[in-house]
Parts: C-alpha cells; structure tokens; sequence
C-alpha cells in the first residue's frame, strides 16, 4: 500500500506543471551560478599567481570547494601583513568580479538556502489542504487506507520528485567543474563536498516537512500559501539577520577604527612621555609599558568580538537557514572556523620569530581545515539542529494529518 501511494504521488508530481517549472528553475539557477563561479574561481587563481610571486608575508591559494559555497573565501585569500602586534589585510582581494560586490553570490550555497527552500514549501504547501479542497482526500481515507501510512506516502514521494532536479542538476555542474583544467580536487575535497550535498537534502527536507505541516494545519489552499511564505521569511531572513543586532545588545563592541585610534592614543601618549624621560632604561621602559598597553586593549577586543560571534551564532542557529550555513562553509573551508585558525596561524608566522618582515622568516604555509576538525568544532551540532528540526515537523505533521477534519 505505501509503496502505491508513493508511486501515485511521484508519478502526479511528474506530469504537474509545478515539477516542471521547478525542475527548469533549478537546473539553471544552479548550472549558471557553477559556471560564474568558476570564472571567478579562474580569476582568483590569477589573482592568487600574482600574489605570490610578489612574496607577499602571507597568501593562501583559493579553493576549488569555493565554486560551490564561497562563503569567506575571499577575505581568507588576501595577503596578510603584520606590524606592531597586528595583522593588516592587503586590499588586493582575490575576487574580482565586480558584480557580486552589488549583487549577492549566486553560489550553490545561496541558491539551495534560498531560492529551493522556498521551492521546497510551495511544492508541499497545498499537498493536504489542496487534495481537501478537491474532494480526493476523503475518498482516498473513505476505503481502508490508514493516515499513518497516506501522510508518510505523501512526504517521501513528494520529497522524491523535488529533490530528483536538485540531483541532477548538482551532478551536472560538478562534473562541470571536476573535468576543468585548473580545478584539481583532492580526497578530502570529494568528502567535503559530499557532506556538503547530504547537508543539503536535509536541510531541504526541513522546509519540506514544515510546508507539508502547513498544509495540514490549514483547510484552504490560498492560507496555505500565505502561512508558508510568512513562515519561510522569518526563517530564511529576519532570524539569521537579527541575530547580531540583538547580540550586540548584550555585548558592546568597539568599532576596528576605534580600536585603531585608542592604540594610537596609547601610542602618542608613550612618545610624548619618552621625550621628557633621560635615561635609555627608562625610555625603553615607558615604550615597552606602551606595548603592553596596547596588547591589552587588543586583547579586550578580540575577547569581546569572540563573545560576540558566539552569542549571535547561538541566536541565529534558531533558524535552519543560519545553522545550514555555518555548516556549509565549514564543511567547504571557507567558514568562520577557517577565518580563525588562518589568522592564528598568520600571527604565529609574522611575529613568533620577533625579525622584521622581510628578513629570515620562512615561507607562509598553510593546510585548510579537514572536514573532520569541522565537524567536531561545531559542525556536528549544526547537523543536529537541521536533523532535529526536520523530526519535528514531520512529527508535528504526523500528529496534525491524524487530527485533520477531511471533510
């Protein structure tokens, strides 16, 4: 019986012209976005050529994992420079499309999170409330067939039909990307890639299952619709872009100018002392008490923006769409994890030897994150919340299809 009704839903979604739109708009949405990205991929590669042939302190090469999900690595490929116990970022950046500085980056990443997650609900919104609608709902409970079994024949053939173009279309533009000369994806990248796609279906599921949720929670289709789109726009936009407003009510932050002219004003004020001062002990003193200063306050700030990110990210996570993402660009290398352990890195390279910047320091070399380190430093945690939240809507969906009035 349930493999009836899956086939029923699989082969009614096939000949509807909802499929079909969707599936058109998927397969281009995602083939076009794969290609600007790799054209942006090859320019960074230039970009990433000239960097460090000009020895610059610090500069790490873009990775192919970008064309799918760039995330920050734009800001990870610039070349790092250190003076005075801080790291300065070259204004040489490693993308160079400009159009992607006015618009957003249609990257896989974007185009899953947004674009097919709202996909995802109007491809379930009217999947109960519809059939109500039309009458077919209670002639298919009127014999002996269960609720139980029609609501998880409706979700797995439905969830079927709609995840099949993404398939397709992910396929297609991997190979793609994979057959191009300058791309050379290692193991580790094939594993991130694949936990990046498997992410993917579940975090679809999860707006499938709360569309589908929708459905049953109303008797009109138009509500359906109404509801879903209400729902879908605070958990794909107002959460992830509230949560560092409201974080920055609990935790005040200085801006990086402020930052930098307090250092100044610790600076100034050293000098100024240090020219009243006789002795060379005392000078050097009163410079190295200034040092110590300084180190503090950045210290303060660096404590204070990590706070910061923690508590807007436990905000955010709220949201699907902000725990899809963190894992996302985690798994591909160019998350916030990635940023942090970069930048230690570059500070460890610049100033742990003490010389001056040209002079006896070896060659900057760095190895990305694995997808293992990623996944234990919060990536599994972020798996869990789109695991968790795909049970509850579709237990929740459970519940209502059994307590829903077919008449």
């Amino acid at each position: 019986m349930l493999k009836s009704i899956i086939s029923k839903e699989i082969l009614a979604n096939f000949l509807s012209y909802r499929f079909s739109i969707i599936a058109v708009l998927s397969i281009t949405l995602i083939l076009v976005g794969i290609f600007l990205l790799y054209r942006d991929y090859c320019l960074a590669i230039e970009n990433y050529e000239i960097l460090a042939s000009e020895r610059a302190a610090a500069v790490i090469p873009p990775t192919p994992l970008s064309v799918f999900a760039k995330g920050l690595d734009e800001n990870l490929c610039r070349a790092y420079a250190g003076s005075g116990g801080q790291i300065s970022a070259s204004s040489k950046q490693q993308s160079v499309n400009d159009l992607f500085k006015l618009f957003t980056v249609p990257d896989l990443l974007y185009i899953i999170k947004v674009i097919l997650s709202l996909c995802a609900m109007l491809f379930a919104f009217d999947m109960v409330s519809g059939e109500k609608e039309a009458g077919t709902l209670r002639q298919s409970l009127s014999g002996s067939l269960g609720r139980p079994i029609l609501i998880v024949g409706k979700w797995i053939g439905g969830f079927t039909s709609f995840i099949l173009p993404f398939f397709i279309a992910a396929l297609l533009g991997v190979a793609f990307v994979t057959l191009q000369s300058k791309v050379a994806m290692t193991s580790q990248d094939w594993a991130r890639l694949g936990l990046f796609l498997l992410s993917s279906v579940v975090y679809l599921a999860v707006f499938f299952s709360l569309g589908l949720l929708i459905s049953c929670l109303t008797h009109e289709s138009a509500s359906s619709l109404v509801v879903s789109l209400f729902a879908w726009t605070i958990l794909v936009f107002l959460i992830p872009n509230l949560g560092n407003i409201l974080a920055r009510q609990f935790i005040e932050i200085p801006t990086v100018q402020q930052l930098e002219l307090r250092r100044r004003q610790i600076a100034l004020r050293a000098w100024m002392e240090v020219h009243r001062l006789e002795l060379v002990s005392d000078r050097n003193a009163r410079l190295a008490q200034a040092r110590a200063e300084q180190d503090q306050v950045t210290e303060d700030y660096r404590n204070r923006f990590e706070r910061l990110v923690t508590l807007s990210q436990g905000i955010t996570r709220v949201s699907p769409t902000a725990a899809f993402t963190f894992l996302a660009t985690d798994l591909m290398g160019t998350g916030m994890l990635e940023e942090g352990r970069l930048k230690n890195a570059v500070m460890e390279h610049l100033f742990a030897s003490g010389k001056d910047e040209d002079r006896g320091r070896p060659t900057f070399s760095y190895s990305r994150a694995s997808y293992r380190k990623a996944l234990v430093q919060g990536g599994l945690n972020n798996l869990l919340i789109l695991i968790l939240s795909d049970l509850l809507f579709f237990a929740a969906t459970y519940v209502a299809f059994l307590r829903y009035d077919v008449r």
